[in-house]
């Protein structure tokens, strides 16, 4: 997760598209929505921080929680892409994992911890936005059961319940360490020792 980051200052890509003034709308609701919180965001708010006039932004979205579910999920389908990157990159296996894990998880938790809304944030989402990141959460359990065969091939039902298992843990750990709402530092932490307890298992 490193220096922090606010959530305004990262820039997306719009899964579907390259459109420049998508991309700029994505950047400036992220902006928005980290200082402002999702109830204190509006469109007006949108419309002025990107530059342009409330009917242009109409043009791209019908309302606030649109540009929220597609500003979220051009979010973590970038963040996707990098996470599964380490998962190709040069380094031992608990390097690639750890590197994982501290795309996937860690940058996505200093991201939200930058914002004091934050909480809000993960709580008002609308109800379109868990079905809107199935795809990138399906693409990156598919990315990292590929990363797993690979270095632990095999097809024994012994090796293929290993493999499961590593996945399981892999993507639900992540989830348990933000129970006790960690510093950025101790999250990441714990990300890394998760990524060596599993490199160790997959050597042994």
């Amino acid at each position: 997760m490193c220096q922090a980051v606010r959530v305004a200052q990262v820039a997306h890509t719009e899964p579907t598209g390259n459109d420049p003034r998508r991309r700029a709308i994505h950047d400036a609701a992220i902006a928005e929505f980290s200082e402002r919180g999702y109830a204190g965001t509006s469109m007006a708010n949108i419309a002025d921080r990107v530059g342009v006039s409330r009917p242009a932004l109409y043009q791209y979205f019908s309302n606030k929680g649109d540009i929220f579910v597609s500003a979220f999920v051009a979010l973590f389908d970038d963040q996707a892409d990098l996470a599964l990157a380490e998962l190709d990159a040069d380094g031992a296996v608990a390097e690639q994992l750890d590197g994982f894990l501290q795309r996937w998880d860690g940058d996505l938790w200093e991201r939200m911890a930058a914002s004091p809304h934050s909480e809000e944030l993960m709580l008002a989402k609308p109800a379109r936005t868990t079905e809107a990141l199935a795809h990138v959460i399906a693409r990156v359990r598919s990315g990292t059961a590929d990363f797993l065969t690979r270095v632990a091939p095999g097809r024994s039902k012994a090796m293929i319940d290993r493999r499961a298992g590593w996945a399981d843990v892999l993507a639900l750990a992540p989830k348990g360490f933000k129970t006790d709402t960690p510093s950025v530092d101790d999250y990441r932490r714990r990300l890394s020792t998760l990524a060596h307890s599993v490199a160790a298992d997959i050597s042994r």
